[in-house]
């Protein structure tokens, strides 16, 4: 992949208005799982289908009509679920994605043939697919609530590494997710995780907003923060090497700045953070687009820009609305701000404050 393909996004940092950079798209409410630290229970019960193909594109035509997407995630339930899955990814890859990411339980039996459609439907696109694990494996299948489900989503990772090594477009990460019921243990599981499946990256969350088990968010900062120093460990010792594409160094550092960050806001609780606050760009960068056609800046703030369904999957109608500019003038005049990865590593990328910060840390080995 070229790196020049990445310039036409950097301005979109020095600019109040403009179009998305990245969508998040729940797909399908549907899951195989019920996941007890999930904040998305509630559709995952009701089965939620998600929209038509025919939507998914009419989605991405009016979202290349804006400007380029640098990054689409497809969210869920489980998103390997959905036959149509590379279909709904080329509505995208047509359009020049440069990312496209899965999050993935590991579990769904069709998952490695749709990586590989995937992968041939869209050339220009990388594609990450990464694996959720939740602790050691007892812990691991007491919070996703399936006997033997941890090693099985080891053998996904597995088979996702054996297909990474005949395509380079496809890097295979893990994800951990911190919470109550695994946080005294999940430092160390992850160094086992990375040295007997060796992915490209880990992604760290921070359990948010509500739960199948509310329980499981009543999360020690500091135990975070101690995940968040192993996984810097593993990668100063050249264990874990990040995806390959251009600007990798630029994301490492992002990310550093981005766990800094949210472990700040979790100890705050909502006081204001004077002037280490990050102004947030979700509603002007991002958006997040659930099963119904509801169109939210982020996963967490609960209001929405519109439906999509009121457009007939025009998101451009709705991202230059009034209901959109209220919001995020209310985004803004009320410093908002959230412990969710995703948000908060644009939040840093596309802020020209943090670039001093960013370009050291890009420096560091």
């Amino acid at each position: 992949m070229k790196a020049t393909r990445y310039l036409p996004f950097l301005k979109r940092g020095l600019e109040q208005d403009g179009p998305p950079l990245h969508l998040t798209l729940f797909v399908t409410g549907r899951c195989n799982l019920r996941c007890r630290h999930c904040f998305h229970f509630a559709e995952v019960a009701e089965g939620l289908v998600g929209p038509t193909l025919d939507e998914i594109r009419r989605l991405a035509d009016s979202a290349a009509g804006m400007g380029p997407l640098l990054w689409v995630s497809f969210g869920g339930g489980e998103p390997f679920l959905r036959s149509d899955l590379a279909e709904a990814a080329a509505a995208f890859g047509r359009h020049g994605l440069r990312h496209l990411a899965i999050p993935t339980n590991g579990l769904a039996l069709r998952q490695h043939e749709l990586t590989e459609k995937i992968l041939a439907a869209c050339p220009d696109t990388f594609l990450s697919v990464a694996v959720s694990f939740d602790g050691p494996p007892d812990v691991h299948d007491a919070i996703r609530q399936v006997p033997g489900g941890h090693a099985r989503s080891m053998d996904a990772v597995r088979d996702l590494k054996r297909q990474a090594r005949e395509n380079p477009r496809l890097g295979v990460g893990i994800i951990v997710t911190v919470t109550s019921e695994n946080q005294d243990s999940l430092a160390a599981h992850l160094g086992e995780l990375v040295a007997e499946l060796r992915p490209d990256n880990v992604t760290i969350n921070l359990a948010r907003g509500t739960a199948l088990d509310e329980s499981l968010l009543e999360v020690d900062v500091a135990r975070y923060e101690e995940v968040v120093a192993a996984k810097e460990r593993l990668r100063a010792s050249g264990a874990l090497p990040y995806f390959d594409f251009p600007f990798a160094k630029v994301a490492v550092a992002r990310d550093r700045i981005m766990y800094e960050h949210v472990a700040r806001v979790a100890r705050s609780n909502g006081t204001d953070l004077g002037r280490r606050h990050l102004p947030c760009t979700a509603g002007t960068l991002s958006a997040v687009i659930f099963e119904d056609g509801s169109v939210h800046p982020c996963e967490i703030l609960g209001t929405p820009l519109g439906n999509l369904r009121d457009t007939d999957w025009d998101l451009a109608e709705l991202w230059r609305g009034a209901a959109a500019k209220a919001l995020r003038e209310r985004i803004r005049d009320t410093r908002c701000k959230c412990t969710w990865e995703c948000a908060q590593a644009d939040n840093v990328l596309f802020n020209p404050r943090q670039w001093p910060r960013l370009a050291l840390k890009t420096l560091l080995p």
